[in-house]
């Protein structure tokens, strides 16, 4: 390790602070910040989400330290920058990872509900936002800025805090390898992944329903003034009906988010 860091590393600890848990608990929070879209995204700078990641940090490092003192654990340098830490920090980033996704999934559902209404509206424009990933809807953006304001308006970075505090230690008997490999994280990605389609399709099926119904009201009414030719008439006010529609649900799809945030 280069000696400035080591001096910092000393000072740090000469004022109570151990530089190398906090360092495994920034890495641990890190995922968190980078895929959640309530906390920014590209709207915030990677240094800003650095310094978020940090608050982060610091609320959960005393459990952190707490982990690395339990007898069994894993040896950890007093500095970081060795090699066994930074093995350590990446299976921090991979235990971290889990309670990222469970918080962004229900962002994303949003995301791809406001997508589905815009795709049986008929519409085939994209939009691009710092805090969408990717090309989104028109309507999938406002509502995935509603989803991350009901994130952080009913305290979900209090819940995320938690949930990174709470992380099971990892097993004392594998090492900082071992919690690479641990089977348990990606089986709740796995779940965490399902509950999204799930959510995605419960947030669509009301638009989804509300199709069928304008379409064949559409298809009924075009039958009755035959031969006259309305469905150019026809397909505006489908659109506009779609768009009613998600007035009319855009609460329930609300509660319904607020409900399945982690």
């Amino acid at each position: 390790m280069s000696e400035p860091l080591t001096e910092v590393a000393r000072a740090f600890a000469h004022e109570g602070v151990d530089l190398a848990s906090l360092g495994l608990a920034w890495a641990r929070a890190t995922p968190a910040v980078t895929i959640v879209p309530a906390f920014g995204l590209r709207a915030i700078p990677g240094p800003g989400r650095a310094v978020l990641a940090l608050g982060f940090a610091a609320c959960i490092v005393p459990a952190v330290a707490l982990a690395q003192a339990a007898p069994g654990a894993p040896a950890l340098q007093g500095t970081p920058g060795g090699e066994s830490w930074l093995v350590m920090a990446l299976a921090e980033v991979l235990r971290g990872l889990p309670v990222a996704l469970a918080a962004a999934i229900p962002l994303w559902a949003a995301t791809m509900a406001g997508g589905v209404a815009d795709a049986l509206r008929g519409s085939q424009e994209t939009a691009s936002a710092p805090t969408v990933e990717g090309r989104a809807s028109p309507l999938g953006v406002p509502l995935s800025l509603l989803a991350s304001a009901i994130f952080l308006q009913t305290g979900g970075p209090a819940r995320v805090a938690w949930a990174l505090a709470s992380l099971p230690p990892a097993n004392p008997g594998a090492g900082s390898i071992g919690a690479l490999g641990a089977t348990g994280p990606w089986l709740a990605v796995a779940h965490d992944l399902t509950a999204g389609i799930s959510l995605a399709v419960a947030l669509g099926a009301p638009l989804l329903a509300a199709s069928v119904v304008i379409e064949v009201a559409g298809a009924l009414i075009a039958r009755a003034a035959s031969p006259a030719q309305i469905h150019a008439l026809l397909a505006p006010v489908r659109a506009l009906g779609m768009l009613g529609v998600l007035a009319i649900v855009v609460d329930r799809l609300a509660h319904a988010l607020a409900n399945a945030m982690p």
